[in-house]
């Protein structure tokens, strides 16, 4: 299970990669087809960063169990 965190602090769960990658991708668009609003660019910022963040630290997981 992923969580992606929200602007207010909240977080969503995720239940596996593709369904996060689904929504980073659905934002994406949403950003491409309303360059202007601020609302999709930053919650594509929020959800991308979220990933970034628990990318690394299943990067520092993978790490400490193999290290």
């Amino acid at each position: 299970m992923q969580f992606i965190a929200a602007p207010g602090g909240e977080e969503v769960a995720v239940t596996n990669v593709r369904e996060a990658l689904i929504v980073e991708g659905a934002l994406s668009l949403c950003v491409i087809q309303n360059p202007d609003s601020n609302i999709a660019v930053r919650a594509l910022r929020e959800v991308s960063s979220a990933n970034e963040s628990r990318q690394a630290r299943m990067d520092e997981a993978a790490e400490r169990t193999f290290a």
